[in-house]
């Protein structure tokens, strides 16, 4: 292992770097809000905000989306692109399922695409980026 940073392949100044860190810190935003403030979450999501039994399922959601959040920024952190990129990647099924499940409770096609298809799509689109084959430099 290379111990100096500025010879690892994976600059944190990169564009993928910081595409990777900013789903981070949205995961992490969204994690956040459904514990402070769980009823606007709710609408967020998608999710009928009709009573207290949403409650328990955004408190998952928030454990999930810190895990996830967590998980970026330490792959960030060790400059590890490749499994950044299958990582994101592969995470790509939650927003899809989600997307599923809100309009299966209801919420319309145009909804589900538009807050979890283009979390798919910016999923997709970043993996694509990180996966990509990079130039060597010496």
């Amino acid at each position: 292992m290379n111990p100096n940073p500025e010879q690892l392949p994976w600059k944190l100044t990169s564009l993928t770097a910081l595409f990777t860190l900013l789903l981070g810190g949205f995961m992490l935003f969204l994690s956040l809000r459904a514990v402070l403030d769980p009823i606007s979450a709710a609408r967020g999501f998608g999710l009928a905000d009709s009573g207290s039994e949403v409650i328990p399922w955004l408190y998952v959601k928030a454990g999930r989306d810190l895990g996830l959040a967590l998980a970026m920024f330490a792959l960030v952190a060790i400059r590890q692109r490749k499994a950044a990129g299958v990582f994101v990647l592969a995470c790509i099924v939650m927003p899809t399922v989600d997307a599923l499940t809100v309009m299966h409770g209801g919420a319309s096609l145009g909804f589900a695409l538009a807050v979890h298809g283009s979390a798919a799509l910016y999923g997709a689109v970043l993996a694509a980026a990180l996966l990509r084959p990079q130039k060597i430099t010496s």
